[in-house]
């Protein structure tokens, strides 16, 4: 082979964005909703609201107070993957599922085949 074949990334290069594909009635992501951020299902919230009222201290009482549209399973479905310590990253790659990868080396995601 030449030095300057390049054949692109190797399967082993790639790491799976998820370790498996859950599904979470709480949660949806649309390209078209808050810029494709996962949200709570049937509003436009955010996730990343949730994380952050719990990040400062707010019970999850208190957030369901503030935003009256999520239910409370709602939030303790997202509340016990707060609990687990996922990132809003790993819980986005969870939602979308095993159809995309990122490339460890590059950070790009990539559509598998």
């Amino acid at each position: 082979m030449s030095a300057l074949y390049n054949p692109g990334p190797r399967l082993s290069d790639t790491v799976t964005a998820a370790p498996a594909m859950k599904e979470f009635a709480s949660i949806t992501i649309h390209p078209e909703v808050q810029d494709g951020e996962p949200v709570f299902s049937g509003t436009r919230i955010r996730v990343e609201t949730f994380f952050d009222y719990m990040r400062i201290g707010v019970s999850v009482n208190e957030f369901l107070n503030e935003f009256p549209s999520i239910t409370r399973d709602q939030a303790m479905e997202v509340y016990s993957l707060v609990q687990s310590h996922y990132t809003l990253a790993q819980i986005a790659a969870m939602i979308t599922g095993p159809q995309q990868q990122v490339i460890a080396s590059e950070g790009r995601i990539i559509a598998a085949a």
